[in-house]
């Protein structure tokens, strides 16, 4: 694999705030993690730039670099805002980097050609499900997927560095490999695959849900089609891919909840991950210093040995740690071992 230009700061250097603007969408996927699309209490244009104004501020106080997701729903329903925002983390000089995380349907040629123009917006990022109009409609609705490769297209004609996210489940397991030849031939410049976790609209279909040997075999297949292409750079920076390789530092990630890494909501309040619905308090009513450094929440799975089951006597715990989220949308517990685990017995510090 190969620097696009775009590395990550390291881990003691950098904080993530995936920061969703607004619940609303255009689209009902049949994965999505939302239960609701009101967006009930979302935030006027003004107190989203507050909150900008609060990441920032936080990032200064914490002498730490800034990197943004910024989300939805679709983020693109709140177009005029998000402008203002990627200027606003832009004039603030501790945000390296933005991400938006969008399905990119709403987004016009001179939608495309300002983004590209902004010195902050590292990459736009959509979900492609499959290789076909078959496999990835049946997941994100008729006609999306025509609709995603001319998203695609136009970005790419316009010299915006383009990303896509593939969340794997028994629907779309066998397609990885389709979809990455499909991908390169569009030009596409970054993939990663997320495991499907049964929450939001995808509790209805936890019938999707993968074994975990099923994720052993994705995982490998996507590792071997990485060692061997460049293009589009594969990113294997999830909990459990370091039981693939271990010595890389490209490959693997520990879960950031608790690490370095919060989630902002339409309204305000700051979850430890999206897919992990603890309500830590609100980034208008209380600091965020507060919300990261003292929540108990956030204390118990930084001790190692608050986990459960095979993560609390595991070697790979200070790379992995497992998905919180996956624990606690399959067994309850969010302290529990990850589901998807594929190592047979415990493995002794």
């Amino acid at each position: 694999m190969i620097s696009n230009g775009f590395d990550e700061a390291p881990v003691d250097r950098e904080f993530y705030f995936q920061w969703h603007i607004t619940e609303r969408c255009n689209r009902r996927c049949k994965h999505c993690y939302h239960s609701s699309y009101d967006s009930v209490g979302e935030l006027s244009d003004e107190l989203l730039l507050t909150v900008a104004d609060r990441l920032t501020d936080a990032l200064k106080a914490w002498d730490m670099r800034g990197a943004i997701g910024l989300t939805g729903g679709e983020p693109w329903l709140r177009r005029r805002i998000v402008f203002d925002i990627l200027d606003r983390l832009a004039s603030s000089n501790v945000v390296d980097r933005v991400d938006l995380m969008t399905n990119a349907t709403l987004l016009t040629e001179n939608d495309c050609a300002l983004l590209a123009q902004h010195p902050i917006l590292r990459r736009v990022q959509v979900s492609v499900e499959g290789a076909s109009e078959a496999s990835h409609d049946a997941i994100r609705g008729n006609g999306s997927f025509l609709e995603t490769m001319q998203a695609i297209k136009r970005m790419k004609q316009n010299g915006l560095t383009v990303a896509t996210m593939m969340t794997i489940s028994r629907k779309n397991m066998s397609e990885i490999l389709a979809l990455l030849e499909l991908l390169r031939e569009q030009g596409v410049d970054a993939f990663t695959i997320d495991r499907f976790i049964p929450e939001g609209q995808g509790a209805q279909n936890r019938d999707w849900l993968l074994s975990s040997i099923d994720v052993r075999d994705c995982f490998q297949r996507v590792y071997r089609w990485a060692m061997e292409n460049k293009k589009p750079r594969v990113l294997m920076y999830r909990p459990l891919f370091c039981l693939i390789d271990s010595k890389s530092p490209y490959v693997g990630a520990m879960c950031s909840v608790g690490v370095n890494a919060l989630t902002i909501l339409h309204d305000g309040s700051v979850y430890p991950c999206r897919r992990l619905p603890i309500v830590l308090g609100n980034v208008l009513k209380d600091s965020l210093h507060q919300i990261f450094y003292e929540s108990v929440d956030l204390w118990k799975v930084r001790v190692p040995t608050n986990l459960k089951g095979r993560c609390s006597t595991c070697q790979f715990v200070p790379v992995c740690r497992g998905c919180r989220a996956m624990a606690l949308a399959v067994t309850g517990d969010w302290l529990e071992e990850d589901p998807h685990c594929w190592l047979k017995e415990n493995t002794q510090k």
